[in-house]
């Protein structure tokens, strides 16, 4: 694997720094990248990513310099783990020489991360879905579901500030939500709230087939409609690993997946698709399943290296908490008093089969917090 580069595009935490540590110690040969004029990106494993012009100042301007740098650092695989770098190399693939890139094609994204068309694909593949309208400047293209209801942007973003998850109780809310979306130029997507657990399977399909670890949701951030922050690996629910085989089998892709589903009663409901490593990538590798390493030998066309043994893990995602500790400080908690709060990150922190990501200590992750602060301090 040393002489196999990989060129590692978005570095920062989480996904980037897990991603860049899992193949280091895998024995890939590892060329990290975060986009100039973004803080952060460098970590232990990564100490000083390349700095590559961000697409959405220039599609053109990050392609060539793409291009470039396959080519003078002799890269054998391109693998982002940022959303809108996965998207616009699905759409617009540069000649790369021989490096391979991890990724779906756009037929492939356009099918199952579209949210519009992921549920004419989820019926194609005879998978259940919630029940979902789309709302454009034109108005909505189907009867409103029932409330309460999720508000979303039908593509995936990564600058989530923008491309907000929310949840409507009311008409006047649902309104609301969705003329933010749309005044930002983003189409909305209404869907019905399905109550009951979140799952995420997180896979890699290869040559070899379909290797899925799932992963019971145990709270988000912000709560109710936010990103998964605690959650643990376990084994799979009736119906979850059948969803996510019918789902790649339909577009035949090949490569890593994250995709999340709402359980009813005993039926999956798939809500989300992403065609890249998730976020929560440590929480694989600590459980035993590297999935870097085998999205990586899933693109060069080989056998998946041998996983460790299976090590089931909670998982805290240490900002996500932070922020819910904040919010129950603040008195605008949602069901979790603070030190309920304080205690699930400190024993994540310190117990066997938890781990906080990243860890308190970590010194780069602290870098980045305090940098920000110490500018703002005034000078003597």
């Amino acid at each position: 694997m040393t002489t196999t580069r990989v060129l590692v595009l978005w570095t920062g935490f989480r996904a980037g720094v897990q991603t860049c540590r899992a193949l280091t110690r895998a024995g890939w040969t590892v060329v990290g990248a975060h986009p100039a004029g973004v803080p952060g990106g460098a970590s232990r494993w990564c100490r000083r990513p390349l700095r590559y012009p961000p697409a959405h100042l220039g599609e053109d301007a990050f392609l060539a310099w793409l291009q470039d740098t396959c080519r003078r650092a002799s890269i054998d695989v391109v693998l982002p783990v940022d959303e809108d770098l996965v998207r616009l190399l699905a759409r617009r693939r540069p000649g790369l020489g021989d490096a391979v890139v991890v990724g779906p094609t756009e037929e492939q994204y356009d099918a199952l991360c579209d949210k519009r068309r992921l549920a004419d694909s989820a019926r194609a593949a005879g998978v259940d879905h919630p029940d979902t309208i789309t709302v454009g400047p034109d108005g909505p293209d189907g009867p409103w579901p029932a409330l309460p209801s999720i508000v979303k942007p039908v593509i995936s973003h990564s600058d989530m500030s923008v491309a907000r998850i929310t949840m409507a109780a009311t008409e006047a809310e649902r309104d609301e939500q969705v003329g933010l979306l749309v005044a930002a130029g983003l189409d909305a997507l209404v869907q019905e709230r399905v109550e009951g657990p979140r799952w995420v399977g997180h896979c890699v399909r290869g040559p070899s087939g379909l290797a899925l670890v799932p992963s019971r949701i145990l709270r988000d951030y912000p709560r109710g409609t936010g990103v998964a922050c605690v959650q643990r690996t376990t084994l799979p629910p009736p119906g979850l690993v059948r969803g996510v085989a019918r789902l790649l089998d339909l577009v035949d892709y090949r490569g890593p997946a994250t995709i999340s589903f709402l359980q009813r009663d005993d039926r999956m409901h798939v809500h989300d698709v992403n065609l890249r490593i998730g976020a929560s990538v440590g929480l694989l590798v600590r459980s035993g399943f590297d999935i870097p390493s085998r999205a990586v030998a899933a693109a060069l066309g080989r056998e998946a290296p041998p996983d460790a043994r299976w090590r089931p893990t909670r998982y805290v995602w240490l900002d996500g908490e932070l922020g819910a500790l904040r919010d129950a400080l603040r008195g605008r908690g949602v069901g979790d008093p603070p030190a309920r709060v304080a205690g699930r990150i400190a024993a994540a922190a310190v117990l066997p089969g938890r781990m906080t990501d990243p860890a308190p200590l970590d010194p780069w992750w602290l870098a980045g917090h305090l940098a920000p602060r110490l500018r703002r301090r005034p000078r003597p």
